[in-house]
């Protein structure tokens, strides 16, 4: 069963060898990967890419029937006339909430692992750039239905925007502002739509070429080495780390097969959960008499005097502050976060001092850290549950508290009781300053191998145990399979949020699959 799977990697590799004599791709733009970096933690930025270019995917074709100078309209006919329009619509809606969510943990696993010490710093500029970026993207988006509720903060938020300090307001109202007596203006829909989105694919060739920048940088530098064996002022590139990569069988790089079948599982697993998501709750959509409905009102600017602005959750954050302060401090505070998190590697060096990746070896950066994760989160639900409504001076006293509690709870902690311990482990396992096993090396793999003790099973067994998990697996994926073809096949008109669910859980299964079958399998030889 496994014959042809198991020599994949040979066959796989002499490919790629051919190839690089003529484009120079193998070894080159793709690297091979220590086999302890396959773990799902070192694979979340795949997850954001993956939705990213799912994202392009479903836009482009929602595109083709979207009309600027109509725009709800459109987004009506896409819904309730387009085949499979609804779950379309639902799928980028999602899908963009899905990007952002994945992008937020992507960069705090970053932080926590210290993933933009030196060398990574511009790497860590260049995600802190596609974030916002990410950001004002989804701002566009959300505005582009012309609903009354995602056009009335678009509008609320493009106001607030223009008390930005050096001119940057200014520069926001250049692009925003629009003249009425401009040609063509003869309808009742702003003319802003149309400048909106053709901003909207403008921000995401800005995205696409962050991208490919972001993922150079990464090639150059590799993989971050595992924090818990980098001791203060070892270097944290894995080249510098030739002996552990040729004698300890966890930092063994691995076939690039594994990479390829990692990466497959990656995104078949992002469409298949934004897929099962965007099914199971449409977006904004209610199905009555088997026909898709758009539950959200038009914009029209009655109603709109009367609708307290409520930003998507994404930027309830920012809002809270202009709902705590006035508009030109709220825009101060709000460009201090960003100037902070740009800097944040500089900080950590030459503000900090901090020598080693280990959470614990950086107390004043984590503690930092957490009190931008903490307000944000806080920022967050105060806004959203608070709607029209200031909150006052009282807002920034907490955010001021939460930092203050950070480094009074965080700081000592770490400093005091977590970091003499990571100190005395690493000593314990002969790691010199520069990051390179001491002992001859041979004893302290030893003692890695053996620091969380495994069962020895037979390698049939093993084998066994595979074949029984695999056979499970697939008789569990033809069962359901079989019971979403029956129930498609007993309803009178196809759902296509049916349709959209059983695709979704079958791109799950197959991502699970090919974990199974490349990536854990090839793990273990």
């Amino acid at each position: 069963m496994y014959k042809g799977v198991r020599h994949l990697d040979g066959y796989f590799d002499r490919f790629m060898k051919w190839l690089d004599e003529r484009l120079g791709i193998y070894g080159h733009v793709v690297r091979p990967a220590p086999k302890y970096a396959y773990r799902f933690d070192y694979w979340l930025g795949g997850l954001v890419l993956s939705s990213f270019i799912f994202e392009v995917i479903t836009g482009a074709l929602i595109a083709l029937y979207y009309t600027p100078s109509d725009p709800y309209t459109a987004t009506v006919y896409l819904i309730s006339k387009v085949p499979y329009g609804a779950l379309l619509f639902s799928l980028h809606s999602w899908g963009a909430y899905v990007m952002i969510f994945l992008m937020l943990v992507h960069m705090t696993r970053n932080f926590i692992v210290g993933a933009y010490r030196p060398p990574r710093e511009i790497m860590w500029i260049v995600g802190v750039l596609l974030a916002g970026l990410t950001l004002t993207e989804a701002y566009l988006g959300y505005s582009l239905p012309y609903n009354l509720i995602s056009w009335v903060a678009t509008t609320t938020g493009l106001n607030l925007f223009t008390y930005m300090p050096f001119k940057l307001g200014y520069l926001i109202s250049l692009f925003t502002v629009v003249n009425p007596n401009q040609p063509g203006i003869a309808s009742g829909i702003s003319p802003l739509v149309q400048r909106i989105f053709v901003f909207h694919w403008i921000v995401g060739g800005l995205i696409l070429m962050l991208v490919m920048l972001h993922l150079y940088i990464f090639e150059i530098h590799g993989i971050t080495p595992p924090i818990s064996k980098v001791k203060p002022g070892a270097p944290e590139v894995i080249d510098a780390y030739r002996y552990q990569i040729e004698n300890d069988p966890e930092w063994k790089l691995q076939p690039l097969i594994r990479s390829i079948g990692m990466t497959f599982m990656i995104f078949l697993l992002t469409v298949g959960i934004i897929f099962f998501i965007a099914s199971v709750f449409p977006f904004d959509i209610v199905i009555s008499g088997g026909v898709p409905k758009y539950i959200m009102p038009e914009f029209n600017p009655v109603e709109a005097a009367q609708t307290p602005p409520v930003p998507d959750w994404y930027f309830l954050f920012i809002y809270y502050f202009y709902k705590s302060v006035t508009p030109a401090n709220a825009s101060l505070i709000f460009l201090g976060w960003i100037t902070v998190t740009v800097l944040f590697p500089f900080i950590e060096e030459y503000i900090f001092r901090h020598k080693a990746p280990h959470p614990a070896m950086r107390p004043a950066a984590i503690a930092l850290g957490t009190g931008f994760i903490i307000s944000f989160i806080v920022n967050s639900v105060w806004a959203g549950l608070t709607p029209g409504r200031d909150i006052g001076p009282i807002g920034v006293y907490v955010d001021a508290g939460i930092f203050v509690a950070c480094f009074a709870i965080i700081w000592p902690l770490l400093r005091f009781v977590a970091q003499p311990r990571v100190l005395r482990r690493l000593e314990q396992e002969g790691i010199s300053s520069s990051g390179v096993y001491t002992n001859g090396g041979s004893k302290v793999i030893q003692a890695l191998d053996t620091t969380v003790p495994m069962p020895v099973i037979p390698k049939k067994i093993l084998g066994g145990l595979e074949v029984l998990a695999l056979d499970i697996f697939l008789a569990s994926t033809g069962i359901y399979t079989a019971y979403e073809a029956f129930a498609l096949s007993s309803l009178p008109i196809l759902n296509q949020f049916l349709v959209g669910e059983l695709a979704g859980v079958s791109c799950i299964m197959f991502s699970l699959l090919i974990f199974l079958m490349v990536v854990v399998r090839h793990g273990k030889s």
